[in-house]
């Protein structure tokens, strides 16, 4: 049965503003469900269209826009099926016996209160790409015990072995769980662990579907002493049947560069039907956060994984593995410093919710198995996976779920504001009635000693801005706006003033609310939960906060002096144009991460810090601050990598001078993906997923190559001349054939440009040695071309 197709339909992103679609009339959006709707798709397609798959819509770059075909793996709208299983056929059916012999000798330690490991055990877990995290997790955490099919029970009955029984988790997750997996992995998505690579180093194998329909199981090359994971007879068995094509349509690849450029790929190489990932054994981690400023710790991420800002204190159990520092970029203390939070993880024993005992976090985030199988997901649905707000502790009733924290009230209604500002209002009025600043209170922390003689001399213009504060106030409760709309007609009042005494009134209150908002949502916090419940931080149920948003990710070796300079060019923009009347709405992270295996991955350095930068798009200064980070990002002075699944306008100039393969400097690891995707695409002739994205990156084949070239008859003789003939059809597009013919005497005759096959019959008029040299050239989508050519000799008697 065909894949479900609409046309003329709108598409857009969850990140894009309210109302306004993306793509307002896409041409088809196609809803597979199986592998075979997918090689069928991309079997069929007409030959001007493109194909392109998609996830949930979370990234905020144009990867996942298709140029034709929008191939749709997990409806967001959740009006068609997911294609969301998770599958036995090959877990564990197409084992190896030496890969599960293997995992018999080295069983994974129990999940209990006796020990805080990291990364404990590795179970294969197989999924279609369309499930998402939050999903995945759930499905993680309930483990395989109660499946007769699942290789936790097989080793229990076949080996004795019932160690392999659940729970388990990822190794590491991003800060969300709605993509997904897939999408996720793919585009370059990491958490803060740095002591682990990012989410698409867990993947052990893909199974990749590919223009014209053929598909791979796509593994490493196996190594000593590691055990090659699957048995080749099983998986043609299984992928070679009829349904799917046949045994011809169906091939197995262990290729170190093919899984490595498959990994990160923005969707070119075609549609990956599933992975499997390697999970390991659940795990409770304890989070740490406490307040400083930036300018006390940016000195120290300079001393790497052997500072203080990567372990906790001597003595202490458990080694911290995850670190993210969020900047606030509107300064205070006159201008000199900037609140930071900085977060802290490490694993601990398991911890108990004292009421029910299970795992803390499990219910609040995942909850229960409500539905045994929701053919929308093609998967059980849990309770609380995917929607809740995010999980955070109680003060009152110790290692349980609060209520809706202070951002959590602030995505669902707006008049959270309310108390920020009356807080604010009633110390400007002390302020002017007393001409004292109280010594710990905003006021003091916004203009420091040296700033009050400024403050007392504006306090004619703080009064008017007072005035207009609080008749924002009184209309704030009744305007039904989102966060990012109210926000907006805030900084309207505040710093769209063209007295220049207002103007600075405006931004000093400003500077306070800023101060006072951040303070709220990076205060100190300690507490333990279950794996996802604390690397899994978004709130399913917001109705503002992270609705149109803008975002760019930066990638930097953390031992690059860029990393600094870039966050410092960040909050000298802000307090330039906070003067000028806009103002950043949002958060700048730091968060720290290991080298990935992909080729085309950001996360390049052994310590790789990325700078996040995101901001409510609604308020008139912060899409403007996003974009003048991604710009000084891609300076080649600077030469920021940028995430795939981000806003990114990279060329492919742009990617060529972070992963090499230019002209002047052919290879480097871009060029071994362009390898990679050459030889499942027929060097490029197969473009159906090529997207304007790829091309605008250069996410394509761009090296032609000569293909098939005989002469007829082989030993001419003068009389009778001889025929050049050339296959060149395994090319990308806009590839042309030249061929140059030099005779005996010297003679050059050029002719072109020619077909990609064809002949030409050329007359032999000279005793000697002819040369025939046949180049192939391509245009690559920014204008440049690359050439190969190869020499023919003919000897004419």
């Amino acid at each position: 049965m065909a894949a479900t197709e609409v046309r003329k339909a709108p598409w857009t992103r969850k990140h894009d503003e309210p109302g306004v679609n993306l793509i307002p009339s896409a041409p088809t959006i196609a809803y597979p469900t199986c592998l075979e709707d997918l090689i069928d798709l991309l079997k069929n397609r007409e030959p001007t269209e493109r194909l392109h798959a998609a996830g949930s819509h979370w990234g905020l770059s144009h990867a996942a826009v298709s140029d034709d075909v929008f191939v749709e793996t997990h409806d967001p709208n959740n009006l068609y099926p997911a294609m969301g299983r998770t599958l036995y056929e090959v877990v564990p059916g197409c084992l190896s016996k030496a890969f599960i012999d293997c995992l018999d000798e080295v069983p994974p330690k129990e999940y209990d209160t006796t020990h805080c490991d990291e990364d404990v055990g590795l179970y294969p877990f197989h999924i279609e790409t369309g499930k998402r995290v939050y999903q995945a997790y759930a499905e993680m955490d309930a483990g395989d015990d109660r499946n007769r099919d699942s290789l936790a029970v097989h080793l229990q009955r076949t080996y004795d072995n019932p160690a392999y029984l659940g729970p388990w988790a990822f190794r590491t997750l991003g800060g969300a769980g709605g993509q997904t997996v897939f999408g996720a992995l793919t585009t370059g998505t990491h958490g803060g662990d740095f002591r682990a690579p990012p989410i698409a180093d867990s993947v052990l194998a893909l199974h990749l579907v590919t223009d014209g329909g053929k598909h791979y199981w796509i593994e490493p090359a196996p190594g000593r002493p590691s055990h090659q994971m699957t048995d080749d007879a099983k998986l043609r068995a299984l992928y070679g049947a009829d349904r799917y094509g046949g045994p011809c349509n169906f091939e197995i690849r262990r290729d170190d560069d093919l899984f490595n450029a498959v990994l990160m790929s923005a969707g070119r190489f075609g549609i990956v039907y599933s992975v499997v990932l390697g999970a390991v054994r659940q795990y409770t981690l304890h989070e740490e956060r406490r307040l400083r400023t930036w300018q006390e710790i940016k000195p120290l991420i300079a001393e790497g994984l052997v500072g203080e800002l990567f372990n906790r204190p001597a003595g202490m159990d458990g080694r911290q593995k995850f670190l993210q520092i969020a900047v606030s970029l509107t300064t205070h203390d006159n201008f000199r410093k900037n609140l930071c939070g900085v977060t802290r993880r490490w694993n601990v024993p398991l911890v108990r919710n004292p009421v029910t005992g299970a795992p803390v976090g499990r219910a609040e985030r995942v909850g229960t198995i409500a539905v045994p199988f929701d053919p929308q997901i093609a998967a059980p649905r849990f309770s609380m996976a995917g929607n809740s707000h995010g999980y955070s502790p109680s003060s009152s009733v110790p290692d349980t779920a609060a209520p809706p924290s202070f951002l959590d009230r602030a995505c669902s209604n707006a008049d959270f504001m309310l108390g920020v500002i009356e807080t604010v209002a009633e110390e400007i009025r002390q302020f002017l009635a007393t001409n004292t600043v109280p010594v710990a209170g905003t006021i003091a922390a916004i203009a420091a000693v040296a700033g009050v003689a400024t403050l007392t001399a504006l306090a004619a213009a703080l009064a008017i801005i007072l005035t207009l504060l609080l008749a924002f106030l009184a209309g704030l409760s009744a305007s039904g706006n989102r966060l990012g709309e109210t926000l907006d007609e805030l900084r309207h009042v505040l710093l769209d003033r063209s007295d220049p005494a207002e103007r600075a009134a405006g931004v000093f209150v400003w500077q306070c609310i800023a101060y006072k908002l951040f303070e709220s949502q990076q205060s100190h916090l300690d507490y333990d939960a279950i794996s996802y419940a604390v690397m899994d931080g978004h709130n399913y149920l917001d109705r503002s906060c992270n609705l149109n948003v803008d975002s760019v990710e930066v990638f930097f070796d953390a031992s690059d002096p860029m990393l600094i300079a870039f966050v410092d060019a960040l909050i000298a923009y802000e307090t330039r144009q906070e003067f000028s009347g806009r103002a950043f709405v949002g958060y700048a992270s730091l968060r720290f991460t290991g080298a990935t295996r992909a080729l085309i991955g950001p996360e390049r350095a052994p310590l790789t810090c990325v700078v996040e930068v995101g901001g409510l798009t609604d308020i008139r200064g912060s899409a403007q601050l996003v974009a003048y980070a991604e710009s000084l990002a891609r300076n080649r002075n600077v030469s920021g990598i940028l995430h795939w699944g981000q806003r990114n306008n990279s060329t492919a100039a742009d990617i060529e001078h972070r992963f090499g393969d230019s002209v002047d400097s052919p290879g480097g690891a871009l060029g071994r993906w362009r390898d990679a995707l050459a030889s499942v695409t027929d060097n490029g002739r197969l473009d159906g997923c090529s997207s304007a994205f790829t091309r605008r990156t250069g996410l394509e084949v761009v090296q032609p190559a000569v293909g098939r070239v005989s002469v007829e008859p082989p030993s001419p003789t003068r009389e009778s001349g001889f025929t050049l003939h050339w296959d060149c059809v395994s090319n990308p597009p806009r590839t042309e054939v030249h061929v140059t013919v030099r005779t005996p005497a010297g003679v050059q005759t050029a002719y072109g440009p020619l077909s990609l096959t064809g002949q030409m019959d050329i007359p032999t008029l000279e005793l000697g040695t002819y040369r025939v040299f046949v180049a192939t050239a391509a245009q690559a989508d920014n204008g440049e071309w690359r050439q190969e050519a190869r020499e023919i000799q003919v000897v004419v008697t």
